[in-house]
């Protein structure tokens, strides 16, 4: 319009151009009006929306269904909670300015502090679970981070029911095995073992009647026991008592029922719960039989295992396993012997013993050993012989001659943590393991041959009785023989403990061999400083719950120097198990023994170790020598009476 006023303008026509210009100012004039006039329409209308929208935010947090409250960081004060909070809480007063873990003891803000948006765990508050959310609020900083967060409580009772009801309700499988049946029925007639038969069945049937469970006797000495997980716990918390109960069985030979129970658990259906439960049972009859044994998806747990094991060996098995490794030397291409870190007389005798039969079958074996032994002077006696002074090898050396037949045997020890060489172990294609340790959760699996016989008294013991079916004595140099049985009489502390009749049988076949006892006498001898030690880890001994002897050593001290100490310690007259704690290289070691009253093997476990009923030990690291000896004591006071 103002462009056609200034044509009009141009062409003369003035009168004609002012009424435009007017014209066009009127429409400027209303125009500025109407706009003022809607920009403030405009700002009312969103001032009263935003006005009702806070009313209404206010409205909703106030009556919102989560609970929701607002705490300060720095003092732990509950600073506003909603109504759903209050009711949660169970306060619908004076919540304010109250401490936070007051109102919810067992609740904390650390995971908040260090950042998370969410409670780590579910929190139960009166009998309901919730799951709890956390934002920082924007109400000013602190040095340690936002002032005030707000928390969002999400009931998840429902939810963590129904979890734990499908927890409790999943279905475990154990194998229930009578340990020394054949013993205990032995020499009764019909009458007397349907007796102890019922007394056995009766005493089951009542220890599995309030799980409600399914328990089927599917062999003679062998039952199967399906329930509900939520009774597992109701077992271990006794401890298994039905373990003490059948041991009041006593048939009329004198001998008492023991009982050895596996459990498998979290496996995907029955049929892996099955192989848990198999694999459960069989660990508890390699550590003695008379325990419990629960194998989860992870590792092994132990209850029980408080009596001594009887000799259950028979000479089929060993003549079966003497066969079959005989087998596994004429397959290989050569053999490679290794026993367990710091070897013993009993680690290196049993590997002469497999030398002695690799030789017999003209296949080459050699000895993988480390530098440091407790065996010195019989490794030194061996390397000055014709015979042996190749035969030792590093575990480099080892490692390089290898190949894909070689089989390596694995003596006195079946834990795969403690051998010579893990990186051998490993490499091996074909492993056999000869040892008479109760099984631990560490034991070498998948072996093409597995000789393990805890009731026995040694390594070399077991080898002996390999070597009488495969090869005549005189084929047994003397310095062979003479190995094997310093192994022995260092194991059963000169025929005194854990000897059985077949420990007897494997020294005379030694005997008949060439061993020299004389000679035999100086392979064991000790140095004056050995023998002046001994003597003062002996002095040192301290009496706990009247019965059992430990010694706290903070110098220096070998490990057979304390396990020396510790058979000394046993012919004090009171006392029936001895502890020798002593430091090595940032390390505890214990060595352990008993007279057989008390399973030393089950107390060290629960410090990292392990071995027999009578003879254990332990190896501690990165812990202060009264610590470890603090945290024995607390063992020994849960699991000794």
């Amino acid at each position: 319009m103002v462009v056609l006023a200034t044509v009009t303008l141009l062409t003369g026509e003035h009168k004609v151009a002012a009424y435009e210009y007017a014209f066009c100012g009127v429409i400027f004039i209303v125009f500025l009006i109407m706009s003022s006039r809607y920009s403030k329409e405009l700002t009312r209308f969103i001032e009263e929306t935003m006005t009702d929208i806070h009313d209404s935010n206010k409205d909703s947090i106030i009556h919102f269904p989560m609970a929701t409250a607002v705490i300060k960081l720095e003092t732990n004060e509950v600073v506003w909670g909603n109504a759903a909070f209050e009711e949660m809480i169970g306060e619908h007063s004076a919540i304010f300015e109250k401490k936070l873990f007051d109102l919810i003891p067992e609740f904390n803000l650390g995971w908040v502090i260090d950042g998370g948006n969410e409670c780590p765990h579910e929190v139960e508050i009166n009998g309901k679970f919730y799951r709890v959310y956390g934002s920082f609020f924007d109400g000013g900083r602190t040095q340690g981070g936002f002032e005030l967060v707000t928390l969002y409580w999400l009931d998840v009772s429902e939810y963590s029911n129904a979890i734990t009801e499908f927890e409790n309700s999943r279905q475990m499988v154990s194998v229930i095995m009578i340990d020394n049946y054949e013993d205990i029925m032995n020499g009764l007639n019909d009458s007397e073992r349907s007796t102890v038969t019922a007394e056995i069945d009766k005493k089951l049937a009542e220890w599995t009647a309030s799980a409600g469970g399914i328990f089927v006797k599917y062999e003679k000495d062998r039952s199967i026991y399906l329930f509900e997980e939520r009774y597992l716990e109701e077992y271990t918390s006794s401890r298994f008592a039905i373990l003490d109960s059948i041991r009041e069985i006593e048939s009329k030979n004198g001998m008492h029922v023991t009982l050895s129970i596996g459990i498998g658990k979290d496996g995907q259906g029955f049929g892996e719960n099955l192989r848990n439960a198999r694999l459960a049972i069989d660990m508890a009859l390699s550590r003695g039989g008379d325990q419990a044994v629960i194998r989860n998806k992870f590792n092994f747990e132990f209850f029980g295992g408080r009596t001594k094991e009887l000799e259950k060996r028979t000479k089929v098995k060993s003549r079966v396993m003497a066969n079959a490794l005989t087998g596994l030397i004429k397959e290989s291409s050569g053999v490679m012997v290794m026993g367990h870190k710091n070897a013993d007389n009993d680690s290196v005798g049993a590997a002469v013993g497999i030398v002695c039969l690799a030789r017999k079958m003209n296949k080459k074996a050699s000895i993988v050993i480390g530098e440091k032994t407790s065996a010195d002077s019989l490794v030194l006696k061996l390397k000055n012989s014709e015979e042996y002074k190749d035969a030792f090898i590093t575990e480099e050396e080892a490692i390089i001659n290898a190949d894909n037949d070689t089989l390596l045997v694995v003596v006195d020890t079946n834990r795969k943590v403690v051998v010579e060489s893990q990186a051998l172990l490993e490499s091996a294609n074909k492993v056999a393991v000869i040892d008479h340790h109760r099984r631990g959760t560490e034991y070498i699996e998948g072996a093409v041959l597995n000789f393990h016989e805890p009731y026995a008294s040694s390594a070399c013991e077991l080898v002996t009785e390999l070597l009488q079916y495969i090869i005549e004595s005189r084929d047994v140099l003397q310095i062979e023989a003479e190995a094997l049985l310093s192994g022995i009489v260092i194991d059963t502390k000169k025929f005194t403990m854990k000897t059985g009749a077949r420990t007897f049988e494997a020294a005379a076949y030694l005997r008949r061999a060439g061993a020299d006892t004389v000679e035999l006498k100086r392979i064991l001898q000790d140095d004056i400083e050995t023998y002046v030690q001994r003597a003062e880890l002996v002095k040192l001994a301290k009496m706990y719950k009247e019965k059992i002897a430990i010694v706290v050593y903070e110098g220096t001290s070998t490990r057979i120097t304390a396990a020396q100490a510790a058979d000394e310690l046993l012919s004090i007259r009171g006392v029936g198990a001895s502890f020798v704690l002593y430091k090595e290289q940032g390390s505890v070691i214990i060595s352990a023994r008993s007279l057989g009253e008390i399973n030393v093997q089950v107390i060290l476990e629960k410090l990292g170790g392990g071995g027999h009923f009578d003879t254990a030990g332990a190896q501690v690291r990165d812990r202060e020598l009264d610590d470890v000896a603090n945290e024995l004591k607390s063992v020994i006071d849960d699991l000794v009476n």
